[in-house]
């Protein structure tokens, strides 16, 4: 195929012009992202049982809706917590499941849930299929900014016309608003008269609901029309609801609701969550754009819809952003692209070194080539530009260049041999063409699991095996055909001009630096080695048997931290708190975080979890009043690790009753907490005794900083110690005496006013002085069905506060207490869990039978993560070597090469302990690509001696020959290798330079392997065979 492009230099060229055409056009198409996009395979339902313990929305809510859940084939795990009131239950599909059938899944799981039968009293449950690990891409806060006090009703309309028109903008998937409050109609009776007229606020509310007439009356059919009849009176107003009769007066007159309660219109008190944005009021307008979308064009689209709304706003009103994806996109990409370039720069000046200005322009076209292609077959598959794929690139960009240095080497050397340009690019392909397609496969099959990775770790790692693997074979044959073209007809190999040698600064451009001295002492080097094949074995080796012993002393960790100038600070009150008070401790640590100079802006969201900015973050925490979090800005990256320390110290000594943990984000797929155990049982005082034990050894360890658990005990609770003769006498069962605490409490809806869309309850209750402590619960009077009286509660029995189980959490339909640990921000969970087990165990730790526990967190993830490698990779082990023997026809130079591979793993470990990183699963991924790596030169020095006839029969001086005549192209694919990462290890930061430092690393040591230890061991197979024949 190369001769063709040889022979037609039109083809070649418009070739050339195509491939970089192609290039360009994919580059301005690819949707642009931060981070890979995860499929959504995490959706969450939401049952809410209002006024019901954590056990009656166990055993029916919750368990219901497992047993229904389990019916669907595609759900993986479930894992529930109820507690007062709600229920959550967060779902795991299969991870087969993409984005293509996913909405499929969803639907099945909504008819599940309308089929499940749901006890009187609780709400149908809410399927929320948009929770999936993925960040928001435009988040914006309109904000109270006036001296008075704050018109949510203001904040909440415009926030929803923002929101509209966000919702208009093409490429927008969804938009949600956090922090926007619910206006009702509120009732609040006067208990007195009430009293009078015999009525219970329950009773009200029946009144007003059947008052509300917004029902149909029928359909009049005549011979010649329909029309629709209803009846007027339907509420549409505070002054409608107000005049609703309710009783006869004395003298016929009418007791209207305006007599007996003070109706208004206003906001749910309390109210579901509270949002803050530099320590104003706010509403956040969290938008999210269509998958396979460009980033930045939809960001300039939605920035100048929120420009222009801007401009439209009055006074008192402010619109920020707190959030812009495009931004840390468009910082992502570029950062890794200056990395790319400045690699390729490396690589050119390593080449022109090495082997001239002419053949480094030669093999440096390969660059752009190689990477037009690469990106338009990513266009072609469906991929996106975003920091796994670029990474993925600039792996390849040492690998890439490797082909066209061999190829145009191989036709230097042809050249200089005597033979036409013509000859020589033919022998060069027919030499080079098995042990290119060979090492191209090892490499190949190196990086295959990484793209076989099913489920979210896949999503989020499998592109860069996907970059590396269509940029390899486009080297391939790229350099089998344009290089390869090139090279023949514009390379300047002559053998009659004279070897350049670095003392002649004139010529070494020209061919390249050969020293000659330095060539004569490394050929007598070699020749020793040869002639002690088995100390040079063990020198050769030694790095990588090093490497190994050190493996002990490396730590491990999943994932490590990002390198972003964000943060987030977690903040846990006792149970019973109310969102009150949980908003108002929050502003204190508002306050405590803005006296730090770093801290740019620090945005709240008191009562759920605040809008993910982050692709991973967990957003669970509904109708959580004791909870609030925040999302941190700073004014650079660099200052996130030290603030960090400072804060997690001080705000623990400040807020000692909080639970407050302050952390960088995490790569990987989502978890709950870094350290969790999962314990298994069916009885709730065993999990919760097993839990606490679990609980106080995680607690001791000194990287720990908080713990939790789904079963939390002690959690206070008024309970009503009935009188039951007591009330039966007085006419009510102890089920009415609860019914009317409820309806007085909390409120009975009775109808609602529609105006224009939305449509707003209007809700019964007693007056809030009533309601806000125990001596006016206690004074509360109930109202006897049978005799339309008033019965004081006291004269009923009395309160008691005792303690109640906080929450019941279950797992795949098992009830399971998980304890959850939050470590210091330079910890390793890995570490923890495993030092956590071990406390355990010295202990004396043991489970009673029916009982079992579990790892979670980061170890859980790790492990999942190597077993679905470890799945693959049996197979791809055999194809390797299957390639390999059929490439050298020998198993025993197969196995040789299979040796390679593991000292390439040895290599690595040395390398990362060098650097002093730990172990963690970007390790693992560079260690699969080193192995590649590392088999290229192998395989194309163990060709070279194969290929010389006497060299193969073990001729000392005709190995040397080889092996010196492939030194140069070696030495160049390894500093080549190498150079491409340097930029990377240079700029530093927690995600990328572990994983280049393995390959960077590796590929130096592997150098050593491809010059000493395979000639060394192919001359011991020699005379291993040899002594064989002489034998027989």
């Amino acid at each position: 195929m190369g001769m063709i492009f040889f022979r037609n230099g039109y083809l070649l060229w418009i070739s050339v012009v195509v491939v970089l055409v192609a290039g360009l056009s994919a580059l301005n198409a690819l949707p642009r992202l931060e981070d890979p996009r995860l499929t959504n395979r995490n959706p969450l339902v939401i049952a809410r049982f209002p006024g019901a313990s954590p056990q009656r929305v166990e055993s029916l809510v919750t368990e219901r809706i497992e047993e229904s859940l389990q019916e669907v084939p595609e759900i993986k795990k479930l894992e529930s917590n109820s507690r007062a009131g709600i229920a959550t239950i967060a779902i795991e599909l299969v991870d087969r499941i993409d984005a293509d059938n996913n909405s499929k899944v969803f639907s099945k799981i909504r008819d599940k849930l309308s089929d499940t039968p749901l006890p009187a009293g609780a709400l149908r449950p809410v399927l929320d299929d948009q929770r999936g690990a993925v960040a928001f891409t435009l988040i914006t806060a309109l904000v109270w900014d006036a001296q008075a006090p704050p018109q949510l009703g203001i904040l909440k309309r415009r926030a929803e016309e923002l929101a509209d028109r966000l919702r208009t903008l093409p490429g927008t998937e969804i938009v949600r608003l956090y922090g926007d409050p619910d206006e009702e109609i509120t009732v609040d009776v006067d208990i007195n008269e009430l009293a009078a007229l015999g009525f219970s606020a329950a009773e009200v509310a029946q009144t007003l609901a059947s008052a509300d007439s917004k029902q149909p009356a029928g359909l009049l059919r005549s011979d010649h029309r329909n029309l629709s009849l209803e009846v007027s009176g339907a509420f549409d107003s505070v002054a409608r609801i107000e005049s609703i009769p309710l009783a006869e007066g004395e003298r016929g007159s009418v007791v209207r609701l305006s007599d007996v309660a003070q109706v208004e219109r206003g906001w749910q008190q309390p109210p579901r969550e509270i949002a803050l944005a530099d320590g104003d009021r706010a509403v956040f307008v969290a938008a999210r754009m269509v998958p396979g979308t460009r980033v930045d064009r939809w960001n300039d689209q939605a920035s100048e819809i929120i420009d222009g709304y801007r401009r439209q706003l009055g006074s008192g009103l402010a619109l920020k952003t707190v959030f812009n994806q495009s931004v840390y996109t468009a910082e992502r990409l570029r950062g890794l692209a200056v990395n790319l370039l400045a690699g390729a720069g490396v690589i050119m000046i390593v080449i022109l070194v090495f082997m001239g200005w002419r053949s480094s322009l030669i093999v440096g076209s390969a660059l752009p080539l190689v990477t037009g292609a690469t990106l338009f077959l990513l266009l072609l598959t469906g991929g996106s530009l975003h920091q796994m794929s670029i990474f993925g690139m600039i792996i390849a960009l040492g690998l890439l260049i490797d082909n066209a240095i061999v190829i145009v080497d191989e036709i230097r050397k042809a050249r200089e041999r005597g033979l036409s340009s013509r000859d020589a690019v033919r022998d060069a392909l027919r030499h080079l063409f098995a042990p290119l397609l060979a090492s191209t496969l090892t490499t190949v099959f190196a990086f295959a699991p990484i793209v076989l990775l099913p489920g979210n770790i896949g999503d989020f790692v499998g592109a860069i095996g996907v970059s590396v693997i269509l940029a390899i074979v486009c080297s391939f044959v790229i350099a089998l055909t344009l290089i390869a073209a090139l090279a023949g007809r514009y390379g300047d190999f002559d053998q009659r001009r004279p070897r350049s040698d670095c003392r002649s600064p004139t010529v070494w451009h020209a061919g390249g630096v050969r020293w000659s001295s330095a060539t004569l002492v490394y050929r007598r080097t070699l020749t020793v080695a040869m002639r002690f094949p088995v100390p040079a074995i063990i020198v050769a080796i030694a790095p990588a048997l090093l490497g190994f012993g050190l493996a002990g002393q490396l730590g491990n960790q999943f994932f490590p931290r990002v390198d972003r100038n964000m943060f987030r600070a977690q903040v846990w009150l006792p149970p019973e708190s109310s969102l009150e008070n949980t908003h108002r401790v929050a502003m204190e640590i508002d306050a405590a975080l803005r006296r730090y100079v770093a801290v740019d802006t620090v945005d709240w969201l008191v009562g759920g979890s605040s809008p993910s900015v982050y692709y991973n973050l967990v957003m669970n925490q509904d109708g959580a009043a004791n909870y609030a979090q925040a999302t941190v800005t700073t004014k650079d990256a660099e200052s996130v690790k030290p603030l960090i320390r400072s804060l997690q110290h001080e705000l623990g000594v400040q807020f000692p009753a909080a639970q407050l943990v302050v952390t960088q984000f995490a790569q990987g797929p989502p978890v709950d907490a870094p350290v969790q155990f999962h314990l298994y049982g069916p009885s709730l005082p065993t999990l919760q005794d097993l839990g606490e034990r679990v609980r106080l050894a995680m607690q001791e360890h000194p990287s720990v900083l908080h713990t939790r658990v789904t079963m939390p005990r002690g959690t206070p609770k008024l309970w009503m110690n009935t009188d039951e003769n007591a009330a039966r006498l007085a006419g009510l069962a102890l089920a009415d005496v609860a019914d009317q605490l409820q309806a007085n409490l909390e409120g009975s809806v009775g109808g609602s006013v529609l105006e224009g869309v939305e449509e707003m309850p209007v809700r019964v209750r007693y007056p809030r002085v009533r309601r806000r402590d125990v001596d006016a619960i206690r004074s509360v009077s109930l109202v006897s069905p049978s005799s339309d009286r008033w019965i004081p509660m006291s004269s009923l029995g009395r309160l008691e506060l005792r303690p109640e189980t906080g929450g019941i959490g279950r797992k795949d339909g098992i009830r399971c207490n998980t304890i959850r640990g939050y470590v210091t921000n330079d910890a390793l969970p890995i570490e923890v869990t495993r030092q956590v087990l071990r406390a355990l165990g010295e202990t004396g730790f043991e489970l009673p039978p029916g009982y079992r526990i579990e790892i979670g967190g980061d170890s859980e993830e790790e492990a999942g993560a190597i077993g679905n490698l470890r799945t693959y990779v049996p197979v791809l082990v055999t194809l390797t070597i299957a390639t390999l023997i059929l490439v050298f026809r020998s198993v025993v130079l197969a196995a040789l090469l299979g040796t390679v591979a593991l000292l390439s793993i040895g290599l690595g470990l040395l390398s990362t302990w060098g650097f002093g990183f730990p172990i963690s699963f970007n390790t693992i991924l560079g260690t699969l690509g080193l192995v590649g790596v590392a088999l290229n030169d192998n395989i194309v020095v163990l060709a070279a001696i194969r290929a010389n006839p006497i060299a193969s029969r073990g001729n000392i001086d005709a190995i040397v020959d080889e092996v010196t005549a492939s030194t140069r192209h070696i030495l160049s694919t390894t500093l080549t290798t190498t150079g491409g990462f340097l930029p990377l290890i240079i700029a530093g930061g927690d995600f990328w330079p572990p994983l280049a430092v393995v390959i960077a690393g590796g590929v130096l040591g592997a150098t050593l392997i491809a010059l000493i230890y395979i000639p060394a061991c192919y001359l011991l197979l020699q005379r291993a065979r040899q002594a064989l024949s002489t034998g027989r």
